[in-house]
């Protein structure tokens, strides 16, 4: 440093015939240039994901989807199912293109190939519930680039239920047929269905079989099969919730009308505690009928619990909530396995949802 110093010093000096002038103290502190912004996420999580380990992202509720852009032609997933018995739904540019089924082992899938050059955007889009088992996503891999992850829809909304908001037996053969994870497509539930229909995003907090009560300790976790798996509700903040329990309250044993109001209004509560704006619609139907089983007369029941309950939620001081009845279903429009809604009466439900929801909050 001194050397050069003087050099540059004699150079002056020499060019304006002057005596050199005494040597510089030591140069200024300098601030430090700030750091560069992070780099933009490239995948972006729809729905609960458990992200303690950023490199293995676990996840189990239908519907969760995984999305990316990318620029080139094609592009792979790395995740491990070690159940071997998910099933999920590619879309790429927003359009259903392929299945892949979880295998033993298995880690890479190819998604997509042979794409025109250029941007795309890909999702996994899990079709399976919560009960066939967690999956660990561990990354994409593209024949290209990895872009910025594509923005979050302006518009949320909640789905939680059981088995019919789960998609059971959806695209199954008949009412006869048990439950096959292969017949189970979340994407084409109501709920899906009626979000895409609202250019909403969607989250889906479902589990065949379960009661009132149990969706209501399930609804409080990221991964429901963990019970210390807590879920930040800051995370996913809806317009819309739906509510669409109580049909195996009945299934079983009538629990009562106190115990019905009780344990739905509880939950209810739950929900508005943490989404304090969102309008929540109360649903019923469509599976609950006054002809099977025979002299029980499950309907008539439910409408009047929930009667009762709608009550006690408007004499609290609620506004921002409806009752919705689905219609029952029709044979004539099909039925799932296990005596489930089919592909059609699930649109059918769809458009209920979409009609209040646009009559309530204008979309």
């Amino acid at each position: 440093m001194r050397s050069t110093l003087v050099a540059c010093l004699l150079v002056v000096a020499c060019s304006r015939q002057e005596a050199p002038s005494a040597p510089p103290g030591p140069p200024a502190a300098m601030t430090p240039p700030p750091p560069p912004p992070p780099a933009a996420p490239t995948v972006r999580f729809v729905g609960r994901f458990d992200a303690t380990d950023p490199n293995a992202v676990r996840f189990a509720w239908s519907g969760s989807a995984v999305v990316a852009r990318f620029k080139g032609t094609g592009i792979s997933a790395r995740f491990i199912d070690e159940n071997a018995k998910n099933v999920f739904q590619v879309l790429v540019d927003g359009e259903p293109k392929r299945i892949v089924k979880a295998e033993k082992g298995r880690e890479i899938y190819p998604l997509v190939d042979q794409l025109p050059e250029g941007v795309h955007e890909i999702a996994l889009y899990k079709r399976t519930e919560a009960d066939v088992g967690e999956v660990t996503f561990l990354g994409f891999d593209a024949e290209g680039t990895l872009l910025p992850a594509p923005p979050a829809a302006e518009r949320r909304m909640e789905f939680i239920g059981d088995s019919i908001t789960a998609g059971y037996g959806n695209e199954g053969p008949g009412a006869v047929c048990t439950f096959n994870p292969n017949e189970q497509n979340e994407y084409l539930t109501y709920g899906a269905v009626a979000a895409r229909a609202l250019d909403a995003e969607h989250v889906t907090i479902a589990w065949s079989g379960k009661t009132i009560g149990q969706m209501t300790d399930f609804y409080e976790r990221t991964l429901p099969a963990r019970i210390d798996s807590k879920w930040d509700f800051k995370s996913f903040i809806p317009h819309v919730v739906v509510m669409n329990v109580g049909t195996n309250n009945l299934a079983v044993y009538d629990p009562g009308e106190e115990k019905w109001v009780r344990i739905y209004t509880a939950l209810y509560n739950r929900i508005r505690a943490a989404y304090p704006e969102a309008f929540i619609i109360c649903a019923l139907g469509p599976m609950l009928t006054d002809v099977y089983p025979p002299g029980k007369q499950n309907l008539t029941i439910a409408r009047r619990y929930m009667k009762a309950t709608m009550a006690k939620i408007k004499a609290s001081g609620e506004t921002s909530f409806a009752f919705l009845e689905f219609p029952e279903q029709r044979h004539a429009d099909g039925l799932g396995c296990g005596f489930h809604p089919s592909l059609k009466t699930h649109k059918l439900m769809a458009d209920r949802v979409v009609a209040l929801t646009r009559e309530r909050l204008g979309w």
